[in-house]
Formats: C-alpha cells, sequence, structure tokens
C-alpha cells in the first residue's frame, strides 16, 4: 500500500507529510524501575533507577523502552518536599526492526509524597538504527512512578516520529466469519458446542491467527452470547470484530 494511504489513516497526522514517513503516537507503556547504581558523572542527592517499559504503539509494533532514571531530592528552586526528574537519554527499541533514540528533557519541581509521583518533559528523537535509521520528532513524555514495594509504573509517548521514506504500517487486519448464528436444543438440554472459524488477514503480514472467547468449540448456554475476536499485526495493529451465539430449546 502506499505511504500517503497508510500515513492518512492515522490520528493526527497530515497527508501531505506522507512523503517523509511521518507516525503520530500516543501510546502507555507499563514499567518496572528498580534502583541501580548511578554512573560516576551524576551529582550527589540523585537516586538511579534502571526503568525500563515494554508496551504496542500502533504503527510501530510491540516497543521496550530502557534508560537511566535519576531522581534529585530538594533540588534549588524547589520546595522541600519535591523533586526533578534528570535530563536522561533513553531507547525505545522494536524487536526485529530497529531502534529509536530520544532525549528527554528534565521534569520541573514535582511534588513527592504518599500520592505517585507524576513527571512531565519534553523529549527529541535524536536518530535511529535499523528501518529508524535518520529518525527525528519529539512530543512529550509522561511517567507515573508507584515507589516502593513494587516500583511499578506507566509512561505515556505522546509525539511524531519522522523516517524519511518509510512506510508506516497504521491499517488493521481484516476479520472474515464473524457471523451471528443461532441454535436450537433438546428439551432438558442447558447447553450445547459450538464450533466456528473466525480468521484474519493483514495486507503486510499475511495470514494471521485470530482470538476469541469463547473458543470454538466451547461449551454455551441457553441464551444470548456476545463472542469478540481479534488479531493483531506486527506493526501493532489491532482489530476486534464481535457476533453473537443465541441457544434457544427446541420448541
Amino acid at each position: 500500500m502506499a505511504v500517503d494511504a497508510k500515513v492518512a489513516q492515522a490520528p493526527g497526522v497530515d497527508a501531505s507529510a506522507a512523503a517523509t514517513g511521518t507516525l503520530a503516537f500516543n501510546a502507555n507503556l507499563d514499567v518496572r524501575y528498580p534502583a541501580t547504581d548511578c554512573d560516576a558523572a551524576t551529582p550527589s542527592g540523585v537516586e538511579c533507577f534502571a526503568r525500563a517499559g515494554r508496551g504496542v504503539i500502533r504503527g510501530l509494533g510491540t516497543v521496550e523502552e530502557e534508560y537511566l532514571y535519576k531522581v534529585e531530592g530538594s533540588p534549588a528552586g524547589c520546595g522541600i518536599d519535591e523533586v526533578r526528574v534528570l535530563p536522561a537519554t533513553a531507547r525505545l527499541s522494536v524487536p526485529g526492526k530497529g531502534a529509536i533514540d530520544v532525549s528527554l528533557g528534565g521534569s520541573g519541581c514535582t511534588r513527592r509524597g504518599n500520592a505517585p509521583l507524576r513527571a512531565e518533559e519534553a523529549f527529541t528523537i535524536t536518530g535511529g538504527s535499523g528501518r529508524y535509521a535518520g529518525a527525528s520528532g519529539g512530543g512529550v513524555y509522561v511517567d507515573v512512578s508507584l515507589g516502593p514495594p513494587s516500583y511499578r509504573g506507566r509512561d505515556t509517548w505522546r509525539g511524531t516520529l519522522v523516517v524519511p521514506g518509510l512506510d508506516f504500517d497504521v491499517t488493521p487486519p481484516v476479520l472474515t466469519g464473524a457471523r451471528n448464528r443461532t441454535l436450537r436444543i433438546a428439551r432438558g438440554r442447558t447447553r450445547v458446542r459450538v464450533a466456528y472459524s473466525v480468521t484474519a488477514r493483514d495486507d503486510v503480514d499475511g495470514a494471521l491467527s485470530a482470538t476469541c472467547r469463547p473458543r470454538s468449540r466451547s461449551w454455551f448456554r441457553v441464551g444470548r452470547t456476545t463472542v469478540p475476536c481479534s488479531a493483531i499485526d506486527t506493526s501493532g495493529n489491532e482489530k476486534t470484530v464481535r457476533f453473537v451465539v443465541t441457544v434457544k430449546r427446541a420448541r
């Protein structure tokens, strides 16, 4: 599929940018950030954490985030109960495709108390490797950190990625076979096995597996049951369809 046809379907992406390969994204990545040793250049009063996350960004696929997360306690110009997240260099890796290098600008004064720490920073895409060589762009990064004992959080990346000549795939797969059906069972019975076949095909990845819940040949009780089926391609585009199975008793 041509670049302009695909990119034009992404929310917030101007079709005029298609020739340069432009992708607008807004995605959440679940992260962990255990404490780790700081590097030699880190000033005193700074705590360091190995922040790593994973999630799906539409148009890229499964993305892995990794960087040294530095938090300065009681920094100059901030309140006694405030901290500041320091500038850092992060990497967003897409297994099998390449990586995107990101410069994080650091946050302003951020309150740290019983509530989760929430810091907002501007980021700049400074380059990349693999199919993302020559990458540029930027946006806003928000990290939410829950603190001990879990040291879990969530990072939100919202911005624009530009890679000259790259055709970003933002078209979801097509699912077929999801059609409503009605079955009748003999009196005295309360359930029946129902078989169905839902298939998925993507214009880039070809045939994909479709997942339905309940699965085909599951037991269905008398009444109406909605069955969602979904498929996702290697670029993180997901499609979900639904159909209804109705089981009635024989008259």
